[in-house]
């Protein structure tokens, strides 16, 4: 992502690198975190437990976003979200 936007606009990038670091480092570390809980609860339970779980996660996201950042639901997106649920349905009848 970075070689990507540094090619696209690197003077921009760079300023805004600047002046936002502090929110980069969160999200990282926020990114490493989550990936190492996932692994860690991988360790303690069934694997289909885990991987259902952190699918429903998106389904948690898509409603902040509706209900919090007023983003419009559709029918793409619902449908998105059906497909989540029996898939994550599926990984825990199949554990």
């Amino acid at each position: 992502m970075v070689g990507g936007a540094l090619l696209r606009d690197a003077r921009g990038f760079l300023s805004h690198a600047r002046r936002r670091w502090m929110v980069a480092l969160g999200g990282g570390a926020a990114s490493i975190a989550s990936y190492g809980l996932a692994l860690w609860a991988m360790t303690i339970a069934p694997v289909a437990v885990v991987a259902a779980l952190r699918e429903i996660s998106i389904l948690f996201a898509m409603a902040l976003a509706a209900l919090v950042l007023k983003e419009r639901v559709g029918p793409v997106r619902l449908a998105s979200g059906v497909v989540i649920v029996l898939g994550a349905a599926s990984l825990r009848l199949a554990a």
